[in-house]
């Protein structure tokens, strides 16, 4: 029961210092300028939230849109977490520019290999 206990601290540390260096998410009704590294802008109102947008992870100083839109095809979700970080699914594959491919999940980017393009 020790041993589990402090596993459980390690891990309640663990997760507020790497908050501090996830991704976040903030609320707006327009986009600021320049956007801010390691944040997500979800855009919408009190009823509903329809795009958000994020400097590109990989620094190429793009900026990504996408849809929340439930109707429209490609569409996202965003999820946020109790410690602030943010999870935005399905993975982001951008197809032009740098072509970055990753997934953001609890603040934090997972690259995934990619493929060539046909």
């Amino acid at each position: 029961m020790t041993k589990k206990f402090l596993r459980w601290i390690e891990r309640l540390f663990r997760t507020t210092k790497d908050s501090a260096e996830a991704f976040q998410w903030a609320k707006v009704e327009h986009l600021p300028t320049p956007l801010a590294e390691k944040k997500i802008y979800v855009l919408g109102d009190d009823e509903c939230e329809w795009a958000a947008a994020m400097a590109c992870p990989c620094g190429c100083g793009s900026t990504i849109h996408l849809s929340l839109a439930p109707d429209s095809r490609p569409t996202w979700r965003v999820r946020r977490h109790r410690n602030g970080t943010v999870s935005l699914l399905p993975s982001v594959w951008r197809t032009v520019g740098c072509r970055s491919h990753f997934v953001l999940y609890k603040g934090r980017i997972f690259w995934c290999r990619n493929e060539p393009f046909e």
